[in-house]
């Protein structure tokens, strides 16, 4: 587990002096000089406190750092809430084929907070790093197919790279940021940003986006603070932002509603359902492209058991799981009419999406048949015992998830009558995301994938782990599954490559793989004083557009 450090005072007052100089520094721009506010410290509730910050690495891949980040260093693309792509470090990609190669034309003014302008070399760098094999990096695909690159111009403003292979998914290359080269050059990019993003050489804060994160006090609180040297638009309105961490989701809705934070982005929950009426709130929701899932691991570990190596116990936990009536309980006020998600490769709004797991309707009696067909008996408390091993399975998730531990007393129940026992193994975020999920230590686990909008992000979770799964954590494994999707990811056309996916999770579901569950819906929620912010349901976040915002009081 990453240790994190407080900062020193003297750190504490660079923080001060840069909110302090840079409040006359912001730059308004036509459109909004009439009416915004300039200044001010906006207070945001995060339910999740990272356990690092280079996004890159598989311990600190979490959702909440991504959205804390994306204001301090950028990409060549930013996701639209529309799924679209905008060019946002660069101001276009050229895409070329027979070879492919991309042609990066990095924006003339784009520079780091330090002056230093973003080039070729940065995106070298980042390369190099995430295909160094020293590092847990999550994913090195598209990446591995590059042969070569070019720098073009004396000013490398601008980079072409020729692939081997045609790679799909080019739009998300160098996401989630391109690393500043200047500053990590020579580091230990396993350790190099544990407890902050600053150049290593000097200890102070770096970023190419409107914010810069300057402070983080583990399991309190995250400070970005106006970045003076950014280059967008205009500069950020805010001075800075700070990311408060409450984790139970209770406290998180009264701190909302009592005025202790002034935006949330909560999982959807029903101590929300009171804020969607309250005066001066502002609530909005949308269907994003996270989905929650019952990751069944069948790995080799004491959390795991061994049963679930069998496709006929995993498909006796799928008929016992009645996930339209938890669909129905979780979301029917903070979401009417979301659907049961059928699939793991695609969210019920995409347009490829296909729902291959609709096979598994409720249905105990036939999950116990499977279980008595293959010699299971069931016991004197009613759990049924396969091959002389209890049918017990340790079931984990997020302490402080409201949502998730009601669902699980409701699985509990439903598996119970089926004779499979689920036993309750919540952890804090700290032990489950940080530690257990990454590392494959569990049996079942109740979370969610967020994912871009672009496929491409299921080769890495479902492939075989030592054939490109490197986020393969329940150690599932199909050499058909792994194929379809590396055909998927080689095929530029949109139409034969979502055919590819889908025959990938077409055989996911009929191996039972892992069970999805549901699409989570976005819920943004915000004081009518918030001005600026807007909701982008996709694995960008609503941190998207935080130079926009702005405090009306």
């Amino acid at each position: 587990m990453s240790k994190r450090r407080l900062w020193p005072l003297a750190a504490i007052a660079l923080v001060a002096a840069l909110a302090a100089a840079t409040t006359a520094s912001a730059r308004l721009d036509a459109k909004h000089a009439s009416k915004v506010k300039v200044g001010g410290t906006l207070v945001f509730a995060a339910e999740q406190n990272p356990d690092c910050l280079n996004l890159q690495l598989n311990p600190c891949n979490a959702a909440w750092a991504q959205w804390m980040e994306t204001p301090v260093i950028r990409a060549p693309f930013l996701v639209m809430p529309d799924f679209s792509y905008k060019p946002d470090l660069v101001s276009k990609v050229s895409l070329h084929l027979n070879p492919m190669r991309l042609t990066y034309y990095i924006k003339k003014n784009a520079m780091w907070s330090d002056g230093q302008p973003v080039t070729a070399n940065d995106f070298i760098f980042t390369l190099k790093t995430i295909l160094n094999p020293k590092l847990d990096q999550v994913t090195r695909e598209g990446y591995n197919l590059i042969t070569s690159y070019k720098v073009i111009g004396k000013k490398k403003k601008t980079i072409r790279f020729t692939f081997k292979k045609n790679f799909a998914d080019w739009k998300d290359l160098f996401g989630p940021y391109v690393l500043p080269s200047h500053a990590l050059a020579g580091a230990d990019m396993s350790t190099a940003w544990n407890d902050g993003i600053v150049n290593p050489k000097t200890g102070k804060p770096i970023a190419d986006g409107p914010f810069m994160l300057t402070n983080w006090q583990k399991n309190a609180s995250l400070t970005l603070v106006r970045n003076p040297r950014w280059w967008g638009g205009h500069k950020a309105y805010l001075n800075s932002v700070q990311f408060r961490f409450l984790q139970d989701q209770n406290t998180e809705a009264t701190a909302v509603r009592g005025g202790e934070v002034d935006a949330a982005y909560p999982q959807p929950n029903q101590a929300l359902v009171p804020l969607r009426s309250a005066p001066g709130i502002v609530y909005k929701s949308n269907r994003g492209t996270s989905y929650e899932l019952i990751e069944l691991s069948q790995a080799d570990n004491n959390d795991a058991n061994p049963l679930m190596k069998n496709l006929w116990v995993r498909q006796a936990i799928a008929y016992a799981t009645n996930r339209q009536a938890l669909v129905n309980a979780l979301f029917g006020q903070t979401a009417p009419g979301l659907p049961v998600l059928q699939s793991l490769v695609y969210v019920s709004n995409a347009k490829d999406y296909e729902p291959h797991f609709q096979t598994y309707g409720y249905n105990p009696t036939k999950a116990q048949q499977l279980l008595t067909s293959h010699g299971c008996k069931k016991g004197g408390d009613g759990i049924f015992t396969c091959n002389g091993t209890k049918l017990s399975l340790k079931f984990e998730w997020n302490t402080g998830n409201t949502r998730r531990a009601t669902a699980f007393a409701a699985i509990q129940d439903m598996w119970k009558g089926a004779g499979i026992e689920a036993v309750a193994n919540a952890k804090p975020f700290a032990t489950s995301f940080g530690q257990d999920l990454p590392n494959g230590n569990f049996g079942v686990f109740l979370h969610a994938f967020v994912a871009p909008p672009d496929p491409a992000g299921n080769t890495p979770i479902w492939s075989c782990p030592n054939n490109g799964g490197t986020q393969n954590n329940a150690k599932y494994c199909n050499p058909k599954t792994t194929a379809a999707l590396k055909q998927a990811d080689n095929t530029v056309v949109p139409g034969p490559r979502a055919k590819f996916v889908n025959a990938a999770d077409k055989q996911m579901a009929a191996d039972v793989a892992s069970l999805p569950m549901w699409q989570l819906p976005t819920v943004l929620v915000y004081h009518t004083y918030v001005k600026g912010m807007s909701d982008d349901p996709t694995n960008q976040g609503f941190s998207y557009n935080a130079e926009n915002w702005w405090l009306d009081k």
